[in-house]
């Protein structure tokens, strides 16, 4: 077992206060706190099980990197059979570039002129081309006249609105129209299509889940076989997510998911039907915090609050350290609650509770480092590389 050390005998490549405990088989119960706690064995579980799906459906993975922002998790993706990585900014996408990541598709519009430089200069650096989505007939002009201008061909797919109202052309038609836009222009290379219906991710029941996206399935295949008609044939359709890809690969009409939560399971997720054939994911993000007060019967405080956890997905729920009854409230920014109920023995101080976080991708943007597991083993840290990207 390593002795503690001071924070200034930490090695120089510091990766944050619990660098010093990497190789320690008890290193769970001495994190400094709070901790971003990754189970290695769950994640990598995970990633087979989807790249095994994918395989057998025939239906590329192409996952979202906005879950989880590190290049370690990216290219343990793209060695199970990713044919790349999603990025929902810019900066995710410069992050992973510049680490090597092929297959990169930015999957929000770059509207700016700022932003489409950024694009430009990725494209334009060699190795594999990313992809933009485009999703306006200024956006396509934009984007043409920049590549011009730098004698580059993009490659673009034209984003369709599943509902949401956030990105997307609105209708079948006015999709029709920017993938002629895009067709016609030589500095653009259209490749598809992309509609990631993500109202449909969290409906808790299988029945509706399954009604929402059968439901919009019959759309997008409704918008293909108009282009196809019209000899504008989508090599890519991109889409889905952790909530409805046993669903929508099924079908035969999607050629790639964007699945990103199923590394991690966060509440949200974990609160869904799911069909009895269908493949099964594992939590494997938590965040551990420490009992810094115990002065009163029935709760403790621990020293994670608002700043540790999103809180878009309601209370972090007890997954070791506690009673899985305890129940967690916000105390401020730096505390939360754990009531234990009645009768229930008082935690000590120092106490270690581990919590399964609400909303997994705003919880990592949070963390500067992954602090990987293995039983009790600190096998390693990894920076949340894009993290603010």
């Amino acid at each position: 077992m390593t002795p503690d050390l001071a924070l200034d005998d930490r090695p120089a490549a510091d990766l944050g206060p619990n660098q010093f405990l990497i190789g320690c088989e008890d290193a769970r119960s001495r994190l400094n706190t709070p901790a971003l706690v990754l189970d290695l064995d769950a994640l990598e579980a995970n990633i087979a099980t989807l790249a095994d799906f994918g395989r057998a459906a025939n239906v590329h993975l192409r996952p979202h990197a906005k879950c989880h922002k590190s290049v370690a998790i990216a290219r343990r993706q793209l060695a199970a059979g990713a044919i790349g990585l999603c990025c929902a900014t810019i900066g995710e996408a410069e992050v992973l570039s510049r680490a090597g990541i092929p297959g990169i598709l930015v999957t929000s519009p770059l509207a700016t002129a700022q932003k489409i430089a950024r694009f430009l200069r990725l494209a334009r650096s060699g190795g594999d081309a990313p992809i933009a989505v485009v999703d306006h007939p200024a956006n396509v002009a934009q984007l043409a006249e920049a590549a011009r201008a730098q004698g580059l061909r993009l490659r673009v797919l034209v984003d369709i609105d599943p509902g949401m109202h956030r990105t997307g052309v609105a209708s079948a038609d006015a999709c029709m129209q920017l993938v002629a836009d895009c067709a016609r222009r030589p500095e653009l290379r259209y490749e598809g299509v992309q509609c990631y219906a993500g109202l449909g991710q969290h409906i808790v029941g299988l029945a509706a889940r399954r009604e929402y996206a059968e439901g919009m399935l019959a759309r997008l295949r409704g918008i293909c076989d108009g282009l196809r008609a019209a000899g504008h044939a989508p090599p890519i359709v991109s889409g889905s997510g952790t909530g409805t890809f046993a669903l929508d690969a099924g079908a035969g009409l999607l050629t790639e998911l964007q699945c990103g939560s199923y590394l991690f399971m966060d509440n949200q997720y974990c609160q869904l039907e799911y069909a009895g054939d269908q493949p099964r994911f594992a939590r494997s993000l938590f965040v551990q915090a420490a009992v810094v007060s115990a002065n009163h019967a029935g709760f403790v405080t621990v020293d994670a609050g608002l700043k540790h956890f999103a809180v878009d997905g309601g209370a972090p729920v007890v997954t070791r350290g506690a009673p899985p009854s305890a129940v967690f409230a916000y105390m401020g920014d730096e505390h939360g609650r754990l009531d234990l109920g009645a009768g229930a023995e008082c935690l000590a101080l120092g106490s270690r509770i581990e919590f399964g976080v609400p909303h997994c991708d705003p919880t990592v943007n949070l963390y500067n480092h992954y602090h990987c597991f293995r039983g009790e083993m600190l096998v390693d840290i990894w920076p949340v590389d894009a993290r603010g990207s």
